[in-house]
């Protein structure tokens, strides 16, 4: 597959747990990837003509959008912030997709037992600098370790480049901690690796980013941008709700009418919803007038909202997902669009 120049490039992990998310998150937006089989790199959304995906590596995408290469990518913060430029154009545009969750924590042999937090790791540190020698630490990201280590007063280390499974490097003598990502922490405790208390470097999840310097030279195809970020954006504020609808007696609210229906919910916090209930007449053979109630909630109000139904008499009690929410504008573009207005202001 050959890109277009005007065309918007999106990149996407390779493989993993962000591959089988991005694909599952765009797909759920309506916007899904073809791509024949897992040894092309290159794919489209027939949905949206113009977007040309691209699949990368999780640790080369920030260095993609630097050099240009992409306009938007879905990546993990971590390698975001270890791997980007710093003077470089690439900001987040939505910093949590909802799915890739991890921690990159500091670990030491279980056999450590004077070291337990950070002050006892900068104490050993000093006392390995007086011997002659400073601590090795083996990781992936060393930026963002030697940043939080000196932010916790903790100067005297060494950075041991590694890669694959670098838990057993303390064990066959190649460093004498590791820093790493964790889901679980199950890995860790497998090859005798324990945690140190406040040893959380940065947590850590899928998010989408943009070069805004490429968003601005591409500026005619920013819609591309936009359906992209809007619907990702709706999707995400849909997770936070969910649909609840009621069947009621207005004779057994003894109301007269659905004014006095409106008057009694909109007086009930908890029934208020998003932007007020709707409502619609029920057809049914039952005697006196029955009301369909629709509501739009937070999810975590679901109880004490079907609590508050049924004390009104409330039957067939139903929930429902949502699809997605678009408010009134959105945040994850309006931030992009002041990026790069800002950037235009500055050339």
């Amino acid at each position: 597959m050959k890109f277009r120049l005007d065309n918007i490039s999106f990149a996407i992990p390779v493989s993993g747990a962000l591959y089988d998310g991005s694909l599952s998150l765009l797909n759920k937006c309506g916007l899904d990837v073809s791509r024949p089989n897992d040894r092309v790199y290159t794919a489209n959304i027939p949905s949206l003509k113009g977007v040309d995906i691209m699949f990368q590596r999780q640790s080369d995408i920030p260095s993609r959008l630097d050099s240009k290469v992409a306009d938007l990518g879905i990546v993990g913060l971590d390698s975001f912030y270890e791997n980007k430029l710093d003077n470089g154009n690439t900001i987040v545009i939505i910093d949590d997709l909802g799915y890739g969750s991890s921690d990159m924590v500091l670990a030491v042999p279980e056999a450590w037992i004077d070291v337990q937090n950070l002050a006892d790791l900068a104490d050993l540190s000093f006392e390995m600098r007086e011997k002659g020698r400073d601590l090795r630490i083996a990781t992936k990201y060393p930026r963002l370790v030697t940043r939080f280590l000196n932010q916790n007063s903790i100067y005297y280390f060494d950075i041991v480049d590694a890669s694959g499974g670098i838990e057993v490097a303390p064990y066959i003598g190649y460093a004498d901690m590791i820093c790493d990502i964790t889901a679980t922490g199950n890995t860790l405790r497998q090859n005798r690796l324990k945690i140190i208390q406040n040893g959380t470097v940065f947590s850590s999840q899928a998010a989408l980013v943009a070069n805004i310097e490429t968003m601005h030279e591409k500026y005619s195809s920013i819609e591309l941008a936009k359906s992209i970020i809007e619907k990702i954006e709706a999707l995400l504020n849909s997770k936070k709700f969910i649909r609840v609808t009621v069947n009621l007696s207005l004779e057994e609210l003894n109301l007269s009418d659905t004014d006095e229906l409106k008057t009694t919910i909109g007086s009930n916090p908890v029934l208020h919803g998003l932007k007020g209930p709707s409502f619609s007449q029920v057809i049914t053979s039952e005697p006196g007038a029955w009301i369909s109630l629709e509501l739009i909630i937070h999810k975590e109000q679901l109880l004490n909202c079907v609590t508050e139904l049924r004390n009104m008499g409330g039957i067939s009690i139903t929930t429902s997902d949502i699809g997605m929410i678009f408010y009134k504008d959105s945040i994850g573009f309006s931030k992009l669009e002041t990026a790069i207005s800002i950037f235009g202001d500055q050339k």
